[in-house]
């Protein structure tokens, strides 16, 4: 039986109980195991795991600084239930393959296979099939697995990982006793003394013949022999495992760590695979500890070995899937280990299922396929943006309902105000807010304040308006920042309250204000209490743009509830969301870190991002074999992402407005774009006697009761309000005054609907949120981002940065200055 084969039948394991923690932890939690009672022919079938409560409030990626953890992996009482059925039965029922008394004739049994044939094929399984599958099968195979000697340094290498105190102190112990600390100038040097003299064995001259095809060969066996402490015996005097180290050392690529790996399988090479494997976890094991201990050394060489060792681990895993009839369109894909672990678990009434997934790593298809296996159940499928759930209506099978929360809401609530026309399709205004304040207490800076309070209420969990909603901070008429007065807290919350009831009330209104917004429907939709109990499980998908007010609705159903998102993709902070997948309690978690949409250097890219400005370290995101780069000049088409729309129309303008101008896509059209306000606005800042003389008219609504009071009056109002959305228009305005209708016809004119037929496709992150491009830059207008609650610019530099990794398939562009386009 082939080495896939096994692979193969190890993912598809469905009798494993269901996984409750961490991958890390559940490492942790068998190695131990391991250490305490290796042999042992006597253990008791049953195992002893702790509860999962301890779980619930660490929903985070794992961080720098990860303490160590105890948890296991099974639930306490699913064992303890499981440990009393093993005790009542005979010998013969354990596991899949069992043991018997009776001599029946071989046939070449699995069972059969020498010890060490049977470990050698379980080294090239991920070491979490080892211990939630394989190890589970029998007795021997658990004891194999078990084996302390058996990959020695991959174990320790997943057990550092997850911070399991006493690898930890193993690790640390022999970088400190070999000289590989921060303060020792020859580290480096120690670090390849150490490895190189760390028990690999080998014909040395055949593995230096082996390595001798490598293109770094040459320079790594110069560097070897004029390294002090690192002579050998042999015919050329020089240390095969040595120069192996160097070469690690030296690669700049995923490509030369593999070049390594191919040069040491060759057919005239005395090692093992397995060996050469435990070697590079050993040399893993040491790079990511010496990072750890604030050695100054590259990411990157960490990241080769990890990627190249997890390509060769998960090749086999992957299983082809044809989806069902009852899917309304067929998309055939594969299901990564990763994923085939989250489509096993059967959800259960209560269960708080996290699925913490990177960017392209096939959330959705893991979901369609997770449906699919469960024709006899119906989901609902749901999610904040319109876009992403008409997509998914397209993918899933019939069994799964998709809906936006705000259609679900519609339905319930929403409708009852639009058949009584009392629905605001847009968003509530300081503008509209100031005409309903009391005489004598209007103004745009009080009626900023009550609409932020309002939308801070829509967004919480909360049933009534108070203080909590009020802004801390306020800008005043000169755009400072101060605190808002109690006083003025008092007074927003009082005024909310009103309008928020006014709201409610079904009877006609002539005042905007007291329209119902998409936003106050849902937030009466949560206030309702909705019962969704129709289904047997919610899929809530971009969970980390939820709302509390949605995470309230979900977390209130008695079905099964799993959360899917990517914690660093979050982009909905202003409308008041929060990362629901950091933030809720959880029984079960499950990561995606393998994406599909890039190759290695992409995924180096943003696994480094995130490294560097969020110190997500432990859990790295992979790619694929497909090609990807990383450079300045591509000829592929190009896809220009920005923060706000202001930096989009710069973008329209410097492609369009040359001599040969560019054909140019606008993600949601050039309407949803705003040019035509833009438009608008210029025709405001115009002199009256100018607009009646060239019988200009200004066609936006709102834009035209500003007419008498003029542009300065405008923008006094905008800034009052903090309209950003306004401001960056009327920016765009001043910045190109007398030019902007030449440009709003160029950009007009360029603009094609089809995005194939465009040079470049131009937008928002916000608008390109699930869409993928084969090149992609983004913008320089991330640097400055001003956050409600928090100064975090940092990390919406980051968000930026990974975003545009994120979205690109094959080639990452570096920032270049866009006027040389």
């Amino acid at each position: 039986m082939s080495t896939d084969q096994y692979s193969r039948s190890s993912h598809t394991h469905e009798m494993a109980e269901d996984v409750s923690s961490p991958i890390e932890d559940d490492i942790v939690e068998f190695v131990i195991e391991d250490e305490e009672s290796p042999s042992d022919p006597m253990f008791s079938r049953k195992r002893h795991f702790s509860s999962i409560e301890s779980q619930c409030s660490g929903a985070h990626w794992p961080e720098e600084e990860v303490p160590s953890s105890s948890s296991n992996f099974f639930e306490e009482d699913d064992d303890d239930e499981m440990g009393l059925m093993l005790d009542s039965v005979s010998e013969s029922c354990y596991g899949l393959l069992g043991v018997t008394d009776h001599n029946y004739p071989s046939c070449g049994h699995i069972n059969q296979f020498p010890d060490e044939l049977l470990q050698w094929i379980f080294s090239f399984l991920p070491i979490v099939d080892l211990y939630r599958n394989i190890s589970l099968v029998c007795h021997k195979w658990k004891s194999l697995v078990h084996d302390p000697l058996f990959i020695k340094w991959k174990k320790l290498y997943h057990r550092y990982l997850a911070n399991e105190g006493q690898a930890v102190v193993e690790v640390d112990a022999i970088l400190k006793q070999n000289g590989v600390t921060a303060d020792n100038p020859l580290c480096v040097l120690n670090l390849v003394k150490y490895f190189a003299s760390s028990g690999h064995v080998g014909d040395v001259s055949a593995i230096l013949g082996c390595l001798k095809h490598h293109h770094l060969y040459e320079i790594s066996e110069n560097c070897v022999k004029r390294l002090p402490d690192l002579s050998c015996s042999n015919e050329q005097n020089v240390d095969p495992w040595a120069v192996l180290a160097v070469i690690v050392l030296l690669s700049t690529s995923l490509g030369d760590n593999q070049r390594l790996m191919r040069c040491l399988q060759h057919l005239q090479s005395p090692l093992r695979l397995a060996e050469v494997m435990e070697a590079l976890y050993c040399l893993a094991t040491l790079l990511f500890a010496m990072r750890e201990q604030k050695i100054l050394i590259s990411n990157r060489i960490h990241y080769n070995i990890f990627y190249s060792l997890y390509l060769l681990e998960n090749s086999g895993s992957q299983q082809k899937i044809q989806s069902h009839e009852n899917t309304r369109h067929k998309p055939t894909f594969s299901l990564t280990n990763e994923q085939q672990q989250i489509v096993n678990h059967n959800i259960q009434d209560g269960q708080v299922v996290k699925i913490m997934a990177f960017a392209g790593t096939g959330k959705t298809s893991t979901l369609i396929k997770y449906a699919e296996r469960r024709p006899h159940l119906r989901f609902l499928y749901a999610t904040f943006n319109k876009s992403i759930a008409n997509h998914a209506y397209q993918l899933f099978p019939k069994n799964v309902v998709c809906k936006t929360f705000h259609s679900l809401a519609y339905q319930q609530t929403g409708k009852l105000y639009q058949q009584r026309k009392k629905l605001n399709p847009s968003k509530l205004t300081s503008y509209t807010v100031n005409f309903v304040l009391p005489e004598g207490e209007a103004g745009f800076i009080k009626a900023k304040l009550v609409v932020k309070t309002l939308e801070n209420f829509f967004a919480s969990a909360d049933e009534t308006i108070d203080r909590e909603h009020v802004p801390i901070w306020c800008k005043n008429n000169r755009g400072e920042n101060e605190m808002v007065k109690p006083q003025d807290k008092q007074f927003a919350v009082r005024e909310a309250d009103k309008i928020w009831k006014k709201m409610q009330s079904l009877e006609e209104t002539r005042e905007y204000a007291y329209k119902m917004t998409h936003d106050g429907y849902l937030k009466l939709w949560q206030l309702r209490r909705p019962d969704l109990s129709i289904y047997n499980a919610i899929f809530v998908d971009e969970a980390q743009d939820c709302t509390p007010s949605i995470m309230e609705v979900v977390l209130s159903q008695k079905c099964g509830k799993i959360f899917v998102g990517d914690p660093h993709q979050q982009i909905y902070t202003f409308r008041g969301a929060v990362n629901a997948l950091c933030e809720v309690p959880h029984t079960h978690i499950f990561y995606l870190t393998q994406s599909f949409r890039f190759g290695a250097e992409i995924a180096y890219i943003g696994a480094t991002i995130l490294d560097a400005c969020k110190k997500i370290r432990r859990k790295a995101l992979v790619g694929g074999n497909q090609e990807g780069t990383v450079r300045q000049h591509f000829q592929t088409k190009v896809a220009i992402l920005s923060r706000t729309n202001a930096c989009v129309f710069d973008q329209a303008v410097s492609v369009t407005d040359r001599e040969n101008p560019s054909v140019i896509h606008i993600i949601g059209g050039p309407e949803n774009f705003g040019l035509s306000k833009i438009h608008d606005i210029w025709v405001l800042l115009q002199p009256e006697s100018e607009r009646l003389r060239r019988k200009l008219d200004i066609k936006d609504r709102f834009i035209a009761t500003w007419k008498n009071k003029g542009f300065s009056a405008l923008k006094t109002y905008a800034v009052s309000a903090e309209d950003r959305e306004l401001e960056a228009k009327i920016a765009v305005v001043e910045k190109y005054n007398h030019r902007i209708p030449e440009l709003v016809k160029k950009i007009q004119m360029c603009h094609t609907a089809e995005t194939a037929n465009a040079d470049y496709i131009l937008g928002t992150v916000h608008k390109a949120k699930g869409m993928e491009f084969d090149t992609v830059e983004v913008t320089d207008d991330f640097i400055k981002v001003p956050f409600a609650r928090h100064n975090l610019e940092r990390l919406q530099i980051s968000l930026g940065a990974y975003l545009h990794v994120s979205y690109s398939d094959s080639v990452l562009p570096f920032v270049a200055s866009f006027s040389s386009r």
